[in-house]
């Protein structure tokens, strides 16, 4: 199954090019769920990019009947009255979607064959700048956002903060806000801790687990929707992309033995 580290390349090509045209979006989405909008894709991306890549055919129904075998039997909301999945209309974009991500990664891997004698210019010093650089810049939401019923702009604010509002005017776009936050704060801890490990991992030798770090690190940031706003990259961005140079040269160092 697709790591959830692997998943945040094609939920940020979904989002961009699938969620414009989703007529169930709200107001400042995605992410659509800290809104109060459940999505299918979001609850089941991993699973549906698997299903997508078990089928090959021009013909879209396909896709979907494999999609209700591999992923509507085992969701939560089958035999509900609410259905959060938009699938049925937006299917041809979300498989182009995915199988744009795919043919992106295999022209990556043919260049990184082409330019891996750069690789070898990316070492532990210049990791640990990287990672100092970028250690302690994010720890929420710092980005403008649009949330809830009052389009709440969260930007600076903390969830202890927005639990003092909820209390205060018993909002529940403030209540919602407080969650999210809160979840917010939590994953911007656990990247922290994943870039350390990463850190910990290069210093070591460790590039397999040093790049698995890192692109977990940069992955839970993105799921927050911080990367879709932030320019110039994100906090750990920069951390994945050296450490997988450093990964790369070693894999090409080992493979010419």
């Amino acid at each position: 199954m697709v790591t959830q580290a692997e998943g945040a390349e094609y939920l940020e090509e979904i989002r961009q090019n699938v969620c414009s045209r989703c007529v169930e979006r709200p107001k400042g989405g995605p992410p659509c769920e800290p809104l109060g909008k459940m999505c299918g894709v979001e609850l089941h991306l991993p699973e549906l990019v698997d299903s997508i890549h078990e089928v090959h055919s021009n013909r879209i129904q396909r896709y979907l009947n494999h999609n209700r075998q591999e992923i509507c039997g085992k969701c939560a909301f089958l035999h509900s009255s609410f259905c959060p999945c938009p699938m049925d209309y937006l299917a041809v974009l979300v498989v182009q979607a995915v199988e744009t991500v795919d043919e992106r990664r295999d022209q990556r891997a043919e260049q990184a064959l082409e330019k891996r004698d750069s690789y070898e210019d990316v070492d532990v010093d210049e990791i640990r700048r990287v990672y100092q650089e970028a250690t302690g810049t994010w720890t929420g939401c710092d980005w403008p956002t649009v949330t809830g019923k009052t389009g709440l702009n969260l930007q600076g604010w903390t969830a202890a903060e927005a639990r003092a509002m909820a209390h205060e005017t018993e909002a529940e776009d403030w209540l919602q806000a407080c969650l999210w936050l809160a979840q917010t704060e939590h994953h911007a801890q656990l990247a922290e801790k994943s870039a350390a490990e990463a850190m910990q991992a290069a210093s070591e030798g460790r590039w397999r687990d040093a790049l698995t770090s890192a692109e977990w690190a940069w992955s839970l940031e993105f799921s927050t929707g911080r990367p879709l706003r932030h320019r110039p990259p994100q906090v750990w961005q920069r951390l994945r992309e050296v450490i997988e140079a450093a990964y790369l040269a070693h894999e090409f160092a080992d493979s010419s033995f």
